[in-house]
């Protein structure tokens, strides 16, 4: 082949195959920490497309569905009974950045939980917690889930943000007494509750020695 010829394809060639694997046009769904860009951050909602931010810790036991129903996906967690575990980074969880964690921190915070059990081996009970990366949590709240979507709530004061790199997030786990059990989560709510607390010895008047 000559080098007329040749140069050009393979560079049409070489254009091609970036072009597929960069995949410019293919609709991809939000991934990363939830933040607060673009909307509220002392009231922010995660559903839809945005429950792809869920991560699945160590197990993978999270999808991404369509409801039988119809509408907006919905984020299915399965949790194992043979697969325990009590540290909430673990298992499913949101992370949250570092925009959120400051407007969070040092104040009273209410989560509020759509979440529903399905399918044959249906949760009857679901766990939530929010951990403040190492400074506090606010261990596992537990709540009796039912077949209808229905909001779940708790309030945690969240604590000060210490110099520990790391996000905050918020951890949600069926209860699985035995074999599998299984829920759906349609959307999460994280809003403020009241101001932010004054650093200690914030505003203090300090007078030096004469």
């Amino acid at each position: 082949m000559r080098d007329r010829y040749f140069f050009p394809l393979a560079a049409t060639l070489a254009a091609a195959f970036v072009l597929t694997a960069l995949q410019p046009f293919v609709d991809r769904p939000p991934r990363g920490p939830a933040s607060g860009g673009g909307r509220n951050a002392e009231d922010i909602t995660i559903q839809g497309r945005e429950l792809h931010r869920f991560v699945p810790g160590n197990f993978d036991g999270t999808a991404i569905v369509t409801p039988p129903e119809g509408g907006a996906p919905v984020l299915r967690i399965t949790q194992l009974a043979d697969e325990p575990y009590e540290d909430p980074r673990s298992g499913p969880n949101l992370p949250l950045a570092e925009d959120l964690e400051l407007t969070f921190e040092s104040r009273p915070i209410e989560i509020v939980i759509e979440a529903r059990s399905v399918g044959d081996f249906a949760a009857s009970q679901f766990e939530a917690d929010y951990w403040a990366k190492s400074e506090g949590e606010s261990g596992w709240k537990p709540f009796d889930l039912t077949r209808e979507f229905q909001p779940y709530k708790f309030t945690y004061e969240v604590p000060p943000r210490g110099d520990i790199a790391g996000n905050d997030f918020l951890a949600i786990r069926p209860v699985a007494p035995d074999k599998r059990r299984v829920m759906e989560v349609r959307s999460v709510r994280i809003h403020t509750v009241g101001p932010k607390k004054a650093a200690p010895g914030a505003g203090a008047l300090v007078i030096p020695p004469s």
